[in-house]
């Protein structure tokens, strides 16, 4: 069983749409749907917006159910200098909690700077950022020759103004932004299941202007993706 995942179900309806023999279940507030995809069996469920409530679904459903894999598809707004458009393609290498640390009036410390004492195993699931590195992520970029390859940032408060996003852009060097990925990366490694991030390029960050943005479109973007992954899935890509 593949658990396929996104914030809000706009980033998974033309999923459901092709999801066969098709089942609902709940989970708490988790509303789940079951079936199939391209003949592999599939959960599709929504961690809601924003890194606490994707960790806590995410951990509920993991408590659950055991999986071969997650794939988290959704949109993402692109940085500057990655120089990417609306509608592009993107694969997370690396997530990182771009915002955990203490903003300072000479720039931005990270967690691993601060300094505060923590025990082994707290220490341990406490990073700043958690590579995606694995087979998985591997064998996808193989099936998606066009992707664009990199970290992904993952932030509480998006970039919705320009030096916010030259800040972030200039510390990370990361391809996109979004809300959710770090979270779900840091709960995956938890439980030692390989996660593959996906997402479609929505609008630039640094700007609010409706004309840049296209949700839908980099909605789909991923979907189809997730769809393409499907059909070609090998047994070994867990």
């Amino acid at each position: 069983m593949i658990l396929l995942l996104a914030a809000v179900p706009l980033e998974t309806l033309l999923l459901r749409q092709q999801l066969q023999d098709a089942t609902k279940l709940e989970l708490g507030s988790c509303r789940l749907q079951r079936g199939s995809l391209h003949n592999q069996p599939v959960t599709i469920a929504h961690g809601g917006i924003g890194l606490s409530s994707m960790a806590m679904q995410l951990t509920r459903l993991l408590e659950r159910d055991t999986y071969a894999a997650v794939i988290l598809c959704g949109c993402g707004g692109s940085y500057p200098s990655a120089k990417l458009n609306n509608g592009d393609l993107v694969l997370a290498e690396t997530e990182i909690f771009a915002d955990l640390g203490v903003a300072t009036a000479t720039g931005f410390l990270p967690m691993a700077q601060l300094e505060i004492p923590l025990p082994e195993e707290l220490a341990r699931s406490c990073h700043a950022s958690y590579s995606l590195q694995s087979p998985l992520l591997d064998w996808a970029r193989g099936q998606l020759p066009a992707a664009g390859c990199g970290p992904f940032v993952s932030v509480n408060c998006c970039s919705g103004h320009e030096q916010l996003s030259l800040e972030l852009d200039r510390r990370h060097q990361a391809l996109c932004e979004n809300m959710e990925g770090a979270a779900a990366a840091q709960v995956c490694s938890e439980y030692a299941i390989p996660l593959l991030e996906i997402r479609g390029i929505s609008n630039p960050t640094g700007s609010r202007d409706p004309q840049q943005w296209e949700l839908q479109r980099g909605a789909e973007t991923a979907q189809l993706a997730v769809l393409q992954l499907l059909q070609n899935w090998p047994e070994t890509a867990g």
